[in-house]
């Protein structure tokens, strides 16, 4: 089945996933580990990896090495080899060419196309001619290389340099390959390769010839056919001197792959199996798996024909030396790598002792034991760090003992600040009694002074909650003012102008308290004068502004107060101490900043002589 491009891409995100979450793992339980076994660990590594690295490259390159050896070697061989079967060749060349362009035999082959027959010479004179011919076709065969000379000529007679009952050469006409010189011109020759032998005497001994074929043209016309044959041996007998080994095979092979000559007679006549990757090949050499094994193959043309010579040379014998340098790098590497790590374990084993000290006493420690030392001695980093160690736990106990006795300080202190302790609702109880018997006696003015008395103490004592609703802290300040019209001579007149929708809004307690409280000491100087408070949403945003008619501030105070109150390093002893909560406008702005960030503004305008404007931006979420 196949899958889709989405199953493709999740199974790769899966098997990273899986990969991430194992290297996870590793790291976690590598971490775990002490100290010591991850010095090992990490020493052996340092040594092994590179070890390993170098020797699977060197391995890799002497590989390289010893095969491109092996193939020069081959190619060297092959080139030997070129020359000598060449120059057989070239024999065979030569003959040929000596028969047609000898005039003397010319001249007899044409003068006896017309005197002989079949039948044999018909004249003294004809068997002259006969006796020159078959003179100098044996001159020629003691001069070379054992061969069979037949010229055939087109009348059915024929000159030989061997007797007649060994094979008669009108046997030629009935090969199917003969038609081929037919169509040949008198400069072209016909390389017929390997056959089977037509010798009888040979057919044991030397059992394959190897052929060239011409044609014999007069003045334009065909009269005879000549061809040429040498013993396949004579090329065989020349791979067996130049093979490196047993085990190499060469041979000669055609175009179409067929194997001409090879030292094992059973394989002359089949095909090779990779000619085409021969062919192919532009390295002219490769790898091949020949009979089971894996062999180098190497090849190079002939010279003076479409032919190749070829070399197989076992792959493994070719790259043997490395099995044995493989072996004896390991066996080295492997003895001195157990020697390192002996020395190894126990040099990390002595310097490692002092931290594994440490770490015993570390432990200790966190499980409670203040009393233990590390008692490690040196002028060393760890020793160093062993000694720091133990002066901070005779530190750590002084500390502890003077904790001690200042907590039990603290906890007389508590007590006796409890025992003086005046409980608040005793105080509010106090004071609503008192205001129900002022209110029953007639005095409703006083009555309302007690109220707004109790009502902003238990506000101010009471801060459980940071946020109150909009309409509370306008109670407080109402509270408050009432107070300060009876406790000073002037009349401060409070006007709420608050959108409906605003009222329930939740501020920040105490917030517009201290505002109002500082209008009137500084911009009413305790006389009378007029607050309005307004309220109103806009853009999700909460705008709070008070305005009042008091002597208000010139531009340069103004600049002077925002500098001051835009300052974030205020000081709280330059605030009013005087005042109900002791907080200015400074920290108001610094408290609100602090609570809803850069989304909170506030701004001040005033003028002198007219009053102070002030406004606040407070975000809703």
């Amino acid at each position: 089945m196949i899958k889709s491009r989405e199953d493709m891409i999740l199974s790769t995100f899966q098997f990273e996933e899986k990969g991430k979450i194992k290297m996870k793992g590793l790291t976690l339980k590598f971490a775990t580990l002490s100290l010591r076994q991850r010095l090992i660990i990490s020493a052996i590594l340092c040594v092994l990896l590179p070890s390993l690295i170098t020797f699977l490259v060197s391995n890799y390159f002497t590989k390289d090495v010893l095969q491109e050896r092996a193939v020069k070697q081959s190619e060297d061989t092959l080139r030997l080899l070129d020359l000598n079967i060449t120059s057989y060749l070239d024999n065979l060349m030569y003959v040929s060419n000596y028969i047609q362009f000898n005039n003397e035999i010319t001249s007899i082959l044409k003068e006896n196309q017309y005197h002989y027959t079949k039948d044999g010479p018909v004249s003294k004179l004809s068997a002259l001619q006969y006796v020159k011919i078959s003179r100098n076709l044996e001159d020629m065969t003691d001069l070379l290389s054992p061969s069979y000379i037949t010229i055939l000529m087109k009348n059915g007679f024929s000159y030989t340099n061997y007797p007649g009952y060994e094979y008669d050469p009108n046997n030629f006409y009935k090969q199917e390959w003969f038609d081929n010189i037919k169509d040949l011109n008198f400069y072209e020759t016909y390389w017929l390769g390997a056959h089977p032998t037509y010798i009888e005497s040979q057919k044991k001994k030397n059992p394959y010839l190897i052929t060239i074929a011409r044609a014999i043209e007069i003045s334009g016309k065909t009269y005879a056919y000549t061809i040429i044959s040498i013993n396949e041996k004579e090329i065989s007998n020349i791979f067996e001197q130049f093979a490196s080994n047993d085990e190499q095979t060469l041979m000669l092979i055609n175009s179409e792959g067929t194997i001409i000559s090879n030292q094992n007679e059973q394989e002359i006549q089949k095909k090779f199996s990779y000619i085409k990757q021969i062919q192919n090949n532009q390295e002219n050499y490769s790898i091949v798996d020949y009979k089971n094994k894996e062999y180098l193959l190497v090849s190079r043309s002939l010279s003076n024909a479409d032919w190749k010579l070829v070399s197989l040379v076992p792959y493994k014998k070719t790259v043997g030396n490395i099995n044995t340098i493989t072996r004896t790098t390991l066996l080295l590497q492997g003895v001195l790598f157990f020697i390192f790590l002996i020395i190894l374990i126990y040099l990390v084993n002595e310097l490692t002792k002092p931290v594994s000290r440490l770490s015993h006493v570390t432990k200790e420690v966190e499980n409670g034991n203040l009393q233990i030392r590390s008692g490690i001695k040196g002028n060393g980093d760890i020793a160093l760090l062993g000694n720091s160690f133990d002066k901070m736990l005779d530190k750590i106990e002084e500390m502890i003992e003077q904790i001690k006795i200042e907590e039990n300080g603290k906890r007389k202190a508590e007590l006796e600040m409890l025992q003086a302790q005046i409980n608040p609702h005793f105080l509010f109880n106090v004071l609503n009694s008192i205001r129900l018997k002022i209110i029953m006696n007639g005095d409703k003015d006083s009555a309302k002074l007690i109220q707004s008395l109790s009502s902003l103490l238990r506000m101010t004592i009471n801060r459980n909650n940071e946020f109150i609703p909009l309409y509370e802290e306008i109670e407080v300040v109402d509270h408050y003012v009432r107070l300060m019209n009876f406790r000073h001579k002037g009349y401060i007149e409070i006007i709420n102008d608050l959108a409906s929708n605003t009222i329930l809004e939740e501020i920040p307690r105490f917030f517009l308290q201290p505002l109002i409280e500082n209008a009137i000491i500084h911009g009413f100087d305790q006389k009378g004068g007029t607050i309005i408070i307004s309220s109103w949403i806009e853009d999700d945003v909460l705008i709070i502004r008070l305005n009042d008619n008091g002597k208000g501030m010139d531009v340069e105070r103004l600049q002077l107060l925002k500098q001051k109150y835009m300052n974030k390093t205020f000081n709280h002893q330059l605030e009013n101490k005087a005042s109900l909560t002791g907080i200015g406008i400074n920290n108001v702005y610094q408290r609100l900043m602090m609570i809803y960030g850069e989304t909170f503004r506030m701004e001040i305008d005033s003028q002198r002589s007219k009053g102070t404007e002030i406004k606040f931006y407070i975000p809703r979420k």
